[in-house]
């Protein structure tokens, strides 16, 4: 019993093993695509941290442009929520990422009185600060001059601004700077006077990286337009949560056509299966043994002969059983016929010959009653035949 319980044990971990080497090179790929998704997803959510920072860095940081404006007397303060007791009239207020602002902070930022210089702002941003610009979905060629009168895009003449483009409602006393060729009235960059302050919109973060600061006339524009007061407000504001009626679902959050990314992984898994999946050939049919209990069968071929009235038959089928049994107890061979086996039991029984004749080879029996009647003299002379030979002398039963 241990044997075959450690056989099945064996069994099973021979087959756990060999299903996973098949499936170990199709989960690997899947769990490589998977993390591979989290990371783009994870790089790609938002801004890293130190774009546009006046301590970043890196090539998208702003830390160049920071000391250039602190070498001209300018006082940098980095800031992440907006106090409207720094945002005031006569400074600047520099917004890397317009996107990230409340409507709080936006409401509060165009109450403060202060300038502003926006970076690709979106259009709720707009609506708040600079009302009347619109965002345009055109493409920007390639840089060109200002063609405009604000002074600090005529001092830094040509510049790397291909982000986007904004319009101007009609009626809006706004200057347009670097003019879009597509679009009559569209430019990268507008400036919007609105009383005491001045809203600069910028399309483009690119004059105002370390990576581009020293190209065309980036490192120009970036420097009059951050540094036209003293004080400068750094403003990197940090993404709010979500305000009273404005919570999103997950599905809401997820991008479009997000479905198609497991819709693949499904058809990609299936696929697999039918290619490493065990493939089951035609039916095969295979003769068993059947054990049947030796009483069953004869009484079925009893019921068998007495429905059909086959006497001859049965009678011949328990003489036949009689005759075998005799001759193997008395050692009679094979080919000495019924008259060699009725010698022999008539030697060891001391029966008559003629008597146990007609029980081995007599007449069909005519009747039912006649039959039983053979089947227990048969049955008699066989156990007679096992007396005689347990004791050693003939007797009769």
């Amino acid at each position: 019993m241990i044997t075959g319980e450690s056989g099945r044990v064996d069994a099973a971990n021979t087959t756990f093993a060999a299903n996973a080497r098949r499936w170990r090179g199709p989960v690997l790929i899947g769990a490589l695509v998977l993390a591979a998704a989290l990371v783009v997803a994870v790089l790609t959510a938002a801004p890293r941290i130190g774009d546009l920072s006046p301590e970043g860095a890196a090539p998208e940081g702003g830390m160049a442009l920071a000391h250039l404006l602190e070498d001209q007397g300018v006082r940098i303060r980095a800031v992440d929520d907006l106090d409207p007791a720094t945002a005031v009239p006569g400074r600047t207020v520099f917004v890397a990422f317009p996107e990230r602002m409340s409507t709080r902070q936006r409401d509060a930022l165009a109450a403060s009185g202060a300038d502003v210089v926006l970076v690709r702002p979106d259009e709720r941003s707009l609506t708040a600060l600079a009302p009347g610009v619109r965002p345009e979905p055109i493409e920007l060629p390639e840089p060109t001059d200002p063609a405009c009168g604000v002074p600090a895009a005529v001092r830094a003449g040509p510049v790397d601004l291909e982000g986007a483009a904004y319009g101007v409602d009609p009626g809006l006393a706004a200057d347009r700077c670097y003019p879009t060729d597509g679009q009559v009235g569209a430019a990268s960059l507008v400036s919007v006077r609105e009383g005491d302050r001045t809203v600069t919109v910028v399309g483009d973060a690119t004059p105002f990286t370390n990576d581009a600061l020293d190209e065309r006339g980036n490192a120009a524009l970036a420097l009059n337009l951050l540094g036209a007061h003293p004080d400068l407000l750094w403003y990197l504001p940090v993404p709010p949560p979500a305000e009273p009626g404005q919570e999103r679902s997950t599905s809401e959050l997820l991008p479009a056509g997000w479905i198609w990314g497991p819709l693949q992984l499904l058809v990609a898994g299936v696929a697999v299966a039918l290619w490493r999946g065990r493939r089951l050939g035609p039916v095969v049919t295979e003769d068993l043994p059947v054990v049947v209990p030796a009483g069953e069968t004869v009484r079925g071929r009893a019921r068998l002969y007495r429905r059909a009235g086959a006497r001859d038959r049965a009678a011949a089928a328990l003489r036949g059983d009689a005759h075998r049994e005799l001759a193997a107890r008395l050692g009679v061979p094979r080919g000495g016929g019924v008259a060699a086996v009725v010698d022999a039991v008539a030697a060891r029984t001391g029966r008559p010959v003629a008597e146990v004749g007609a029980l081995l080879d007599g007449p069909e029996p005519p009747d039912d009653p006649a039959l039983v009647r053979l089947a227990g003299d048969l049955d008699g002379l066989r156990r007679a035949v096992r007396d005689t030979a347990a004791d050693g002398r003939p007797g009769s039963a």
